[in-house]
């Protein structure tokens, strides 16, 4: 890969959006989006600069040569670190709604309470597998308030999350508040992830000496749903 910004028309100009539903529209409403190879290169790299040492560790400098892009690359595309932070976090949270999706459509043959759990172990598993996105997406402060396309782009990819919580209280398998059940899956299940990312779940193997970290998840998430009303 050349190592300056590429000039090309294709390069420089905004790649034409793909349709795209839910998480994937907010992000897609931004122009931290688009299809750029040098733009996607940049992203890849903080990526895998940001899973060996933290988001908030990883400079721009290091990410351009990583990268194989001149040191002026990454605020070309991006503008700042935090527009790439940014960046990183609409994709992954794109890509978190996907995957919810797609372990709702698995589960959907389970009773409401096991589609619950399958719903919140999806969502620790992503965290686990996607730790920088998980990161820029939910625990970084310099970009956490006051942007309304992030904002948005948060509340749609759990979106699915609320509206499975509606169906299996509309079909009796739970009941009490709605809007409550809803916030409570959310704080269960990014705490785990959190824990999950950390490498802190194997502080509980005293409880549950014989499971490794999504079985210790698991079991958490479980007596949890168990208890809801």
């Amino acid at each position: 890969m050349s190592d300056t910004i590429p000039t090309s028309a294709a390069e420089s100009a905004p790649a034409a959006p793909a349709p795209v539903t839910n998480a994937s529209a907010a992000a897609a409403s931004t122009p931290t989006t688009g299809g750029a190879p040098g733009r996607a290169a940049l992203l890849r790299a903080m990526e895998q600069l940001a899973r060996e040492q933290g988001v908030n560790s990883v400079g721009l400098r290091e990410v351009a040569r990583r990268a194989g892009l001149s040191h002026a690359a990454p605020t070309h595309y991006f503008g700042s670190r935090e527009g790439m932070i940014r960046a990183l976090a609409l994709e992954g949270l794109a890509l978190l709604d996907d995957e919810l999706c797609t372990a709702q459509e698995r589960a959907a043959h389970l009773p409401g309470r096991e589609r619950l759990v399958a719903d919140s172990l999806e969502f620790v598993a992503f965290a686990q597998r996607n730790p920088a996105h998980f990161d820029a997406m939910f625990r970084t402060p310099s970009i956490a308030r006051g942007d309304e396309a992030l904002d948005r782009a948060r509340l749609a990819a759990l979106a699915g999350l609320r509206a499975l919580v509606v169906e299996v209280h509309a079909n009796g398998d739970i009941h009490g508040d709605v809007e409550s059940t809803f916030l409570q899956l959310c704080a269960m299940s990014h705490g785990i992830a959190s824990l999950a990312v950390d490498g802190v779940l194997h502080g509980f193997d005293e409880i549950a000496p014989s499971d490794e970290a999504m079985g210790v998840a698991e079991r958490i998430i479980r007596a949890q749903v168990e208890q809801l009303p």
